[in-house]
């Protein structure tokens, strides 16, 4: 996954949601049907299991759900008590947002068999992420009812290992517990990625090395990346050359194997070939794989254009913006053709329409197209907050449609408050999490307040815009609060404070109170100048030509405004883009190696001007 943070987005429902299904997906793989010490499914099962409909660009996201569950609850009616198969239905129901309903479930079968461990296990599944304690104490009493029971090890270690319940050592007991109940099954070492026992790393890697290196079945092959994994985890840099070389050995195996209809050969072989150091041959096999087996959410003519044009920064002039905008729009219509169902670049071409001042009739029909698509992505849930407002945001820009803009930004925050009363994935949900998450919503509410005020100002219904105002005054106190000392925050509290006086102003005007118009327009521009935030290069400063009409209309003059504002301005103006912020507290110890395998620490360091490089590949 490759998560951007070039602009402020908060974080969605949807994407906690996701790190359920993926928590979840890391459960057991295989578990036979009525008995609790397999660690493999039967035949049949896993057959059926591995024959469950994949996504493909034709489904939108709702549509393939249904047709994934539904394939699962046939598979229940075949196997009733097969647990695997029972696992797969709680992240199906998990991804269709019908969480409550599998806890309802799975409630009432714990009250019926309070003595099944099967049943204890399933049920701390279904509650994982909501009411994560529960599910311990459910894994724990499984384990004590069945101690030969695995799979609520592999939950246990993932618990501990996560923010909110972190125990190091109890996250390792149940790996080493998992890893001996099961050491032919592929999820005890996928567990070993979140432990720092580099001797347990090391066994286990060559016990999986011998457990995959004569099998050519699409499981082991993609345990190849498990394996390379925990080999250089286990291993210094210094040996890492070495390491380099087994690999490509690796490699010289698995392509011989010619397992072209296997989507699992070309992953492994597009991590191994990066791991190599040959990227030609890694962008062969992801450009393939894509090829052959299309995925909904991965899009390699989209990957491969943003790695060859850079987006050329705000401060950019606007000629090179516009230059990149105008080929992104173009990109874009090619991009919708391959991926119709993508919600995300229905957005992309919207925003990217108006960077080009598109046609008014061009935006209005892309945003029509694009709510098309999240209304059939989301099903009966309709759209998220994030979908309404992003074409309220795109039309409030270029000032069109302020009547649809209200309604759009309405339906948005009603369903903003449906999503803020969801939950948050508990194992991850520290103290700085949560507050960090309340000051993005709250961020993020007040961006939709504003594009509905702009639009009651646009129709002249100033007392409703007065009210907006009203109600976005007491919303900025709450994010001054949710800033508390982080200079990033604060910064972006600024950036709402000055479009709040912004919005003062231009309500003053309309009521004919210049004097107070200026007054708000010059708290608008100080605060603005005071948090360093310049108006985007190339684009009309409206706050700007808003007080200087109103100055010049009370009498002020030229001189006077390039004095009091129009030269700090053109300074900022003038200031890099990119800044050093001093944090003032002491770098902690530590011990890195380079690529060349010499070790450096913080005292051999002292002094000297460092930058620090990190990379990662996965």
């Amino acid at each position: 996954m490759r998560i951007c943070f070039a602009t402020v987005r908060p974080i969605r429902f949807l994407q906690l949601c996701l790190s359920i299904i993926l928590f979840l997906s890391l459960a057991p793989r295989v578990l036979r049907a009525q008995t609790g010490e397999a660690c493999a499914p039967s035949p049949a099962v896993k057959a059926a299991l591995d024959a469950l409909p994949a996504q493909t660009p034709a489904d939108t996201d709702w549509e393939f759900g249904e047709k994934r569950l539904t394939t699962i609850q046939g598979l229940l009616q075949r196997y009733p008590s097969d647990v695997f198969v029972q696992r797969r239905y709680i992240t199906a129901m998990a991804r269709q947002f019908e969480s409550e309903k599998a806890i309802a479930e799975y409630k009432a079968r714990h009250e019926q068999s309070p003595d099944d461990a099967h049943v204890d296990y399933l049920y701390g599944l279904a509650l994982l992420g909501r009411q994560s304690t529960e599910s311990i104490k459910l894994f724990d009493a499984a384990l004590q009812k069945d101690p030969n029971f695995p799979w609520p090890h592999l939950a246990l270690a993932q618990i501990y290992a996560a923010p909110v319940f972190l125990d190091k050592e109890k996250s390792l007991a149940h790996v080493r517990a998992l890893l001996d109940a099961c050491p032919a099954s592929f999820e005890g070492y996928e567990a070993l990625s979140s432990v720092d026992d580099k001797a347990l790393i090391a066994r286990s890697a060559s016990r999986l090395r011998v457990l995959i290196q004569s099998r050519a079945d699409s499981d082991a092959i993609g345990a190849y990346r498990t394996l390379w994994s925990l080999e250089f985890k286990a291993h210094p840099p210094s040996e890492y050359d070495q390491l380099r070389k087994q690999v490509v050995q690796d490699l010289y195996r698995i392509r011989a194997l010619n397992l072209a209809d296997d989507r699992k050969w070309y992953g492994t072989l597009e991590d191994g070939y990066k791991l190599a150091s040959d990227q030609k041959e890694s962008d062969w096999a992801k450009e393939t794989r894509l090829t052959r087996f299309p995925d909904p959410w991965e899009l390699s003519s989209m990957s491969k254009w943003d790695e060859d044009h850079h987006y050329p920064g705000e401060d950019a002039p606007a000629d090179a913006k516009h230059a990149y905008y105008t080929e992104r729009l173009a990109q874009t219509s090619a991009w919708i053709k391959e991926r119709p169902n993508l919600t995300f670049l229905r957005w992309d071409r919207l925003d990217t329409m108006v960077h080009v001042d598109a046609s008014p009739a061009d935006i209005e029909a892309a945003a029509d197209e694009g709510l098309k698509v999240a209304v059939k992505n989301a099903g009966p849930r309709g759209p998220s907050s994030d979908d309404y407002f992003s074409i309220a945001k795109s039309l409030s820009k270029k000032h069109l449609q302020p009547e649809r803009v209200v309604d759009l930004v309405q339906k948005g925050l009603v369903k903003f408050e449906v999503e803020a009363k969801e939950f948050f994935y508990d194992v991850d949900a520290t103290k700085d999490f949560v507050a960090e998450i309340g000051f993005y919503r709250n961020y993020q509410r007040l961006d939709a307040l504003g594009y509905q005020t702009d639009a009651f100002l646009q129709l002249k219904q100033t007392e409703k815009a007065n009210a907006k105002l009203s109600e976005t005054d007491q919303r900025l106190q709450d994010l001054n609060s949710l800033a508390s000392d982080k200079q990033d925050r604060k910064k972006l509290y600024s950036i709402q404070l000055a479009a709040y006086w912004g919005r003062m102003g231009r309500l003053a005007e309309m009521r004919a109170r210049k004097l107070d118009a200026m007054a708000f327009y010059e708290n608008a521009l100080l605060t603005r100048l005071d948090a360093q935030q310049k108006p985007e290069a190339g684009v009309k400063d409206e706050l700007a030509d808003d007080a200087q009409r109103v100055w010049t209309s009370l009498g002020g003059t030229a001189e006077g405004w390039q004095l009091w504002y129009a030269r700090r301005a053109d300074a900022l103006a003038d200031l890099p883009s990119l800044t050093w912020q001093v944090t003032n507290e002491p770098l902690p110890a530590f011990e890195l190696a380079d690529l060349n395998g010499k070790t450096w620490n913080l005292e051999s360091l002292k002094g000297k001007l460092t930058f620090l490089n990190f990379w990662a590949v996965w």
